[in-house]
């Protein structure tokens, strides 16, 4: 082939993706928002609880359960995005060492250990979960049942775990590789 080597359209520029992995696309796009969304209800609270607190002596009544709700959306939703788009913490010692195949190699088998510790994690979650659904737990200052907190955790793990199987689907990015020239 010449030119770009692409074959598509000018009307069509990606490639067409699977079912599967456009719907775990828009829904880390979901779990993206929600987790932005809480981000920003925790730092409107906290700068208000601060405020009220030094200027009036008038905390909020249960910012700080408001803000550990938030932080659970926040930390278990926002993780989805990371390992959709595979912006995980990564060392690479030996990629520019190695064949962009052997890199290749490494990162679907870091995908699938992702995807195992992810697993993993979800799974010594739901223990924690059912008991604190059965020993009815609720927040102090809210009255807020904290299995609540255990759903949107877990329902945060179900979108990381899909995201980190549709980054496994689609594959490493072959542009990725740190040699710019042709091997």
């Amino acid at each position: 082939m010449t030119g770009s080597g692409s074959n598509t359209s000018p009307s069509s520029p990606a490639p067409p993706r699977s079912a599967f992995v456009a719907a775990v696309a828009r829904l880390q796009r979901a779990q993206l928002r929600l987790a932005a969304t809480a981000l920003i209800v925790m730092m409107l609270v906290t700068v208000a609880d601060v405020t009220l607190r030094y200027l009036f002596n008038s905390p909020i009544r249960g910012s700080y359960d408001i803000v550990e709700v938030m932080l659970v959306v926040f930390v278990f939703h926002g993780m989805a995005g990371v390992f959709f788009r595979r912006q995980n913490i990564a060392i690479d010692l030996i990629d520019s060492f190695v064949s962009r195949g052997f890199v290749a190699l490494l990162t679907r088998f870091a995908d699938v250990v992702s995807i195992a510790a992810l697993c993993l994690l979800f799974w010594a979650m739901t223990g924690p979960a059912w008991q604190v659904y059965e020993y009815g737990d609720r927040k102090i200052d809210l009255d807020l049942p904290v299995y609540l907190l255990w759903i949107a955790a877990l329902a945060g793990m179900v979108g990381v775990i899909l995201a980190a199987v549709a980054a496994l689907v689609v594959g490493p990015d072959p542009d990725s590789h740190p040699r710019s020239t042709a091997e």
